[in-house]
């Protein structure tokens, strides 16, 4: 989730998120919902379509609803056939707005040829239509844009088509049409409306999550994300591959007395400066920054041997004590010590996560006592943090 507010705006036209980055991020929260409605969908629609097949058979007889009954059939079973690919596929909701984008312009294209069978029928196939219609737009997930294309496509060659049968007067061929056309409109407008408040919906829930887990002074992960089973899960994580896992305890060093010199408002400019600089030097998605204290913040770097850790520390621990602080008048500058430690899951598979920090708490007081703005170090044995 972007820290930028202006990634949750939603086009208003299309009903969907302006960055495409939130829009995957939407579709991959939302998969089990949409794959499950449109299961719903289809089963639920192709038993309207087919049962509609008992009509043409009282109209036409069993030889001669042949063809409008394999034209019935047909949609539904490509949509049943794409359903099982989806389960399969490694996108499965950009195949599920596929499948339902060729199932839904094959039911429009079959109900025509239903038409073209039963001609003196019409006034009852612009019926079915608006219910087409407004299944395409409304019930039947898939992409706004896409679907008003069909729905209306479909719409204006059933209307083209009724007026060149001319089986009925031109007063209930243009109530017809307006009746078409005001499915259409409602549908579109129901549509956009309930694509931008899921959008809406799925965007307060990000936000609220967020807060529930962001220190909202510097933006790192706060203690309670970390207590709830994020450590554990790295650790899992690199015990199931055999991967090697590292972290870094931070330590502001003199902290407190800059907060009693300056104030405390220098001192939490200093903390967003210390947590910018260690988010811009770790990698997106990948490394986490809890703030684990007041002036303390624990790096966790998965798939990171000992010696790049202590290279990313010596990196955050020189160019931090490069740094100088602007704040009006007041010129600040700080320094930060480290302790840095790493487990190989391919022998260390019992460190717990306690043993982890534990270490690399110490490793930091260790840096403290040998004279600050340092980086300590050490690699676990197998024996270190087993599980009693």
């Amino acid at each position: 989730m972007s820290n930028d507010s202006s990634t949750a705006s939603i086009a208003p036209l299309r009903g969907e998120f302006v960055s495409a980055t939130e829009e995957v991020g939407f579709l991959h929260h939302q998969a089990g919902t949409i794959l499950r409605d449109l299961r719903r969908a289809f089963l639920l629609c192709a038993l309207c379509y087919w049962l509609f097949g008992v009509t043409d058979v009282m109209a036409l007889g069993l030889p001669g609803a042949i063809v409008p009954l394999l034209a019935r059939v047909t949609p539904p079973l490509v949509a049943f056939a794409g359903m099982f690919l989806v389960r399969r596929a490694a996108a499965p909701v950009g195949t599920a707005y596929r499948v339902s984008t060729i199932a839904t312009a094959l039911g429009m294209a079959s109900y025509l040829v239903v038409v073209c069978y039963r001609p003196h029928d019409t006034m009852l196939h612009g019926m079915a239509v608006c219910l087409i219609v407004v299944a395409i737009l409304i019930f039947i997930p898939n992409r706004l844009p896409t679907a008003s294309l069909i729905a209306l496509g479909g719409s204006l060659a059933f209307v083209l088509l009724a007026w060149h049968l001319e089986t009925e007067d031109t007063r209930h061929l243009v109530s017809m049409t307006l009746m078409i056309l005001f499915a259409n409109v409602f549908g579109l407008v129901a549509a956009n409306r309930h694509a931008r408040l899921w959008r809406e919906q799925y965007w307060a829930q990000q936000v609220l999550t967020k807060l529930s887990i962001r220190d909202p002074l510097t933006g790192c992960y706060n203690r309670r994300h970390l207590n709830a089973a994020l450590l554990d899960g790295e650790i899992a994580r690199a015990r199931r591959y055999r991967l090697n896992l590292s972290l870094i305890m931070c330590d502001l060093d003199g902290f407190k007395a800059i907060n009693d010199t300056h104030g405390h408002h220098a001192g939490d400019e200093l903390l967003r400066s210390f947590a910018s600089l260690v988010l811009a030097m770790t990698r997106d998605a990948i490394d986490t920054v809890v703030r684990y204290g007041g002036e303390e913040f624990l790096i966790i770097l998965p798939e990171t041997p000992l010696d790049g850790a202590v290279e990313l520390a010596e990196r955050v621990r020189a160019t931090f004590a490069g740094q100088q602080l602007q704040l009006g008048a007041m010129t600040l500058s700080a320094t930060a010590s480290f302790g840095v430690v790493s487990a190989d899951f391919a022998s260390a598979r019992s460190v717990t996560p306690q043993a982890l920090i534990a270490a690399a708490d110490e490793l930091m007081y260790d840096a403290k006592r040998g004279g600050r703005n340092l980086v300590c170090s050490h690699q676990l044995t197998p024996h270190i943090g087993l599980v009693a």
